[in-house]
């Protein structure tokens, strides 16, 4: 071969890719030489393996033809080599040896790989007759020669670091090396080192410490990586680079969070373990080009340091945005500390927060605080249609909210201030017999406000504490939330936790116009996993509220007050303990309805052309992951120019894109994923491993199996609930607006909390041009996979900077939650919470989801002849009216058969629907009991042509209704 060096993939065997059938051969083999004919050849296969398992796995020995080699006997399969004796019946040439193979069961969306076992398949005569019944034999067979490893695909492949060092590689090292606490290697960017936990053979056989050379343009994020291996046990592994005039980093060892805080992540090495050190190196546009000599230096706890030579070379060239153009630089790491968007200023249609005292007031809405700092009245300026916010003030709160402790506390200063335009906050102390009540509030111009009281014990202690939230019965007319689907808000109702099997710590009672959302949080509050995965990683009990499992949460309804009460139960605190009691008050609904907007808005959920999508009739197209223009799950960005191109030319055609991007998962083809998984589970979430072999081959055991889409071969991990990754996905969403053009996002559900939201939200609207648009999508949650959650309420803090609803699959439209319309109202719909929604599941129900303004997801269901309808109505150019607003223009005179109605230049129009469970009759009648004329236009698939006269009944089938023109004037 004439390499006398290892080689840059494998010590012994050139590296490559090829072509077969890995559903059933798995995604790795050794090819092996023959020269001549023999009854059977000895290979040895130095696959040096990273998993522990080999010899639970099959071995499968394939002829040039492909035809399976059926007499093959495994003489010896350790995790390093493999030793086999097969029969070359096809003659002298390659064979290839199939040494993972695997099938893949379950769903193909969420597949499993199962390693086949090894099988006995060769002919007992032909071992016997070949000697191989002796495993001594097989040293003297003639050799079947291993000259190459391939791998499936470039993603699949193990090379340079996934092949093992072998016991002797190791121990060999370890002794040129004894009084050694690690050992540092230099690796350059393009082979991250990922998760594989056993040392590289690659390092292995190279020198410790060599110095390490890099190049980076001008203007670039350049990063770094340094492999430690541990030759004794290490702690707090830290790393830095010394000698360069440039900012640097290193991002293995902490940063900056989600919520912009700087962090330490803690890094440690068991003795003979690996792992790697990320740096990042900020080069500036105005560096000088030229070579720059630095040092890379190491120490864990308990150590001296150790260096490694760094050699960076500054090109002429200059690159934009540090790099971020180009993903496989990596220079994308350098968005993992960003803090963009990471600020108080105000997003619209939000307005900023006014105050006057210690009352606040905001967007339709206005918060008063007593002297405790908890909130004495909570006041809705909602128009009942919940279209304004110019409406009579109105109280949710029957009485001020109190918070208990069990003894008399006497009370310090209020003290107040405002860090920026979209959020106040305040202070202070009460004291009371051994104990010390510090409390902290904030309220945010989207309606958000959170109570922060910590009990602190003086003395030894016992406390019962208790959270009353008082709410006026006629506001509190439907409830949601603590396993109550959306309802008429019940009497009476009992809570207790059970967070490993429910996700439930919040509860939302109120009125289209006027509500609140109650959530229970403490300081070790940790965002669970949602969507399949809760049980992975489910709620932290509250150790304040759920007390000593005595908590829990109660609703009474006595003279006129819904009392919503929160308690801990009897707990004890030791002189000096505390605990903290963290509440928070989303007051809805967000912001007023847009109905003329949200039926003008045509979408198209499918991959088209543009020109498809316009002569379609769509004027806005939602790109999924897996089509084309936006292949990847959750990195859009990795085929930005073919979104690019795809989107300026459905702008020229008048249609807006929006890009399927969320942060649940993410793509094995982000070529940062092996830096992220070498953050342990700081990036992704901790769980039982498995799903697609891919996963297993390449993030060990340690992992949640995401979504696969096998039409595209992309294969996704399931990430963190709270990371640094927001960050980093912050940064996307807005290049994905400012460089490719995007108008806006769909999100299907959603894995980050309201800090995240508002900041996705102010980085589309801070790049400029038209007002940008979001939408979240969710799987009915309430199951058991997902902790029975109802959607709308688990998203609720997300839901101001979300402009449109599409709660879709397994959402009951007919069935018995269906029945009720008031699970439509408060479930499905999103006005309570100031949005608009749509159908999906089955195509959802056209007449009971239009009484909400809502239709299904085209072209699954050709909703056409309705956008027809709604031009011919004009209802874009309309008021709305729902039939939740208390005195609808138009009206049945039935409860079961409700009416929304909509009055504008084309008149007046209203959708009838009927929960009724038999025919109905109904006449119309406008304000004052007046009948009126209705006017039904033909409507394909919805309703025939029919006129009703003044008092005429309007017949209405049970789930169906109608869309009319209503009134004396002629239909149009």
């Amino acid at each position: 071969m004439g390499e006398t060096g290892p080689r840059p993939g494998h010590p012994e065997l050139e590296c490559g890719i090829g072509i077969w059938d890995q559903d059933v051969y798995g995604n790795h083999r050794l090819l092996v030489d023959v020269t001549a004919a023999a009854p059977a050849v000895a290979a040895e296969l130095p696959w040096r393996r990273q998993e522990s398992t080999a010899a639970d796995v099959d071995v499968i020995v394939l002829a040039p033809s492909g035809l399976r080699v059926h007499n093959t006997v495994a003489v010896e399969v350790t995790d390093e080599r493999g030793r086999i004796a097969f029969e070359p019946a096809a003659g002298p040439g390659a064979y290839a040896v199939h040494y993972l193979p695997y099938a893949h069961t379950g769903k193909p969306s969420y597949p499993q790989a199962a390693y086949r076992p090894p099988t006995r398949t060769a002919d007992p005569g032909w071992v016997h007759r070949c000697g191989l019944d002796d495993p001594a034999t097989w040293a003297a067979l003639p050799r079947a020669e291993a000259f190459r490893y391939e791998a499936a695909s470039a993603l699949d492949s193990f090379a340079p670091l996934g092949f093992a060092a072998t016991a002797a590689e190791r121990a060999a090292l370890h002794k040129a090396h004894p009084d050694e606490p690690f050992l540092l290697f230099g690796e350059d960017r393009k082979h991250p080192l990922g998760r594989y936990a056993r040392l590289p053979a690659r390092w292995a056989l190279a020198k410790p410490g060599a110095p390490f050379a890099g190049g980076a343009d001008r203007g670039e994020f350049y990063a770094v990586q340094v492999g430690v291996h541990a030759l004794t046990d290490l702690a707090g592994v830290r790393a830095e680079v010394r000698g360069l005039p440039f900012p640097v980093r290193c991002l293995s060892t902490g940063g900056i969070d989600a919520r912009g805080d700087a962090f330490e992540r803690g890094v440690a090495v068991a003795a003979g373990g690996v792992t790697a050190l990320w740096l990042g190196i900020d080069v500036p546009e105005g560096a000088e080009p030229g070579a720059y000599e630095a040092e890379i230096a190491v120490r864990a706890r308990g150590t001296s340091e150790r260096v490694l030579p760094l050699r960076l070379t500054v090109r002429e060239a200059v690159v934009a945005d540090h790099g971020a153009g180009d993903p496989g630089r990596l220079a994308r790491l350098r968005w993992l500390d960003s803090t963009l968007a990471q600020d108080d200023e105000v997003v619209p249609p939000f307005t900023p927060v006014k105050t006057d005292g210690h009352r606040f007031t905001l967007l339709g809405r206005a918060v008063e605080l007593g002297p405790d700092g908890l909130p004495h009245r909570i006041t809705s300026a909602f128009t009942p249609a919940v279209t304004r916010v110019e409406g009579a003030e109105r109280d949710l709160l029957a009485a001020p909210v109190t918070l208990d402790v069990g003894r008399p506390l006497a009370q310090g200063p209020l003290t107040v201030d405002q860090p920026g335009q979209a959020r106040v906050r305040w202070s202070t102390r009460a004291t009371g017999q051994d104990v010390l009540l510090d409390t902290e509030g904030e309220l945010e111009a989207d309606g958000f406000l959170v109570v922060r009281a910590t009990v602190t014990a003086t003395a030894d202690t016992g406390l019962d504490v208790r959270l009353d939230v008082p709410v006026r019965e006629e506001v509190a007319r439907y409830a949601m939330g603590l396993g109550l689907t959306g309802r008429a808000c019940p009497a009476a109702y009992d809570w207790n936790w059970a967070t490993p099997t429910r996700n439930q710590d919040a509860f939302w009672l109120g009125d289209p116009a006027a509500g609140l959302q109650l959530s229970l949080r403490d300081e070790h509050y940790a965002r669970p996993l949602n969507t399949n995965y809760y049980r992975e990683k489910p709620l932290v009990t509250p150790r304040s509220w759920a007390g000593d499992g005595a908590g829990g949460v109660r609703l009474r309804t006595a003279a006129g007050v819904r009392a919503l009460t929160a308690f801990s139960g009897p707990l004890r605190l030791g002189a000096g303990e505390s605990r903290r009691f963290e509440f928070r008050l989303l007051l809805t609904p967000f912001k007023p309805l847009d109905p003329g907007g949200h039926l003008a808005e045509r979408y198209f959920h499918a991959y088209a052309s543009p020109r498809e999508v316009a002569e379609y009739g769509a004027n806005v197209v939602n790109l999924h992951h897996a089509t084309p223009p936006n292949p990847y799950l959750n990195d859009p960005l990795l085929a930005a120019e073919a979104l690019r191109a795809y989107t300026g030319e459905a702008h020229r055609l008048g249609v807006r894109v929006k890009v399927y991007d969320t942060v649940r998962e993410l793509t094995r083809h982000t070529p940062e994923l092996p830096v992220l998984a070498s953050f342990g589970d700081e990036i992704f979430s901790s769980g039982p491993g498995g799903g697609h072999a891919w996963l297993q081959e390449h993030l060990g055991g340690d992992h949640v199996p995401g979504w696969v889409a096998p039409d595209v071969g992309d294969v996704a991990v399931v990430t963190s609930g709270d990371s640094r990754w927001h960050n980093s996905y912050v940064c996307g969403i807005e290049r994905l607006r400012r460089v490719v053009g995007v108008d806006g996002l769909y999100l299907d559900d959603v894995a980050y909390d309201r800090t995240t939201m508002k900041r996705v939200r102010k980085a589309l609207a801070g790049t400029g041009g038209s007002a940008p648009v979001v939408d979240l999508h969710s799987c009915n949650q309430y199951r058991e996979p997902d902790g029975f959650a109802s959607s709308a309420n688990l998203y609720a803090e997300l839901l101001p900077y979300v402009d449109r609803l599409w709660l879709g699959e397994l959402f009951d439209y007919d069935g018995a939650d269906g029945a009720d319309p008031a699970y439509w109202l408060v479930e499905i719909s999103g006005i309570p919470f100031g949005l608009m929604g749509e159908m999906l599941e089955g195509g959802g129900n056209p007449w009971r989801g239009l009484v909400f303004g809502m239709t299904a997801r085209a072209p699954m269901t050709d909703v056409r002849p309705l956008w027809r309808a709604f031009d011919l109505l004009r209802l874009p150019e309309a008021e709305m009216t729902g039939w939740w607003a208390g005195e609808p223009p138009v009206r049945t005179g039935r409860d079961d058969v409700l009416a929304t109605t909509w009055e504008g230049p084309g008149g007046t129009a209203s959708a009838l629907a009927s929960w009724a469970k038999e025919p109905v009759d109904v006449v119309l009648t406008a304000a004052g009991g007046r009948p009126v004329a209705a006017y039904a236009p033909a409507i394909e698939g919805f309703q025939p042509e029919r006129r009703f006269a003044a008092g005429e009944p309007v017949p209405v089938a049970p789930g169906r209704g109608w869309l009319l023109h209503v009134g004396p004037a002629t239909p149009p």
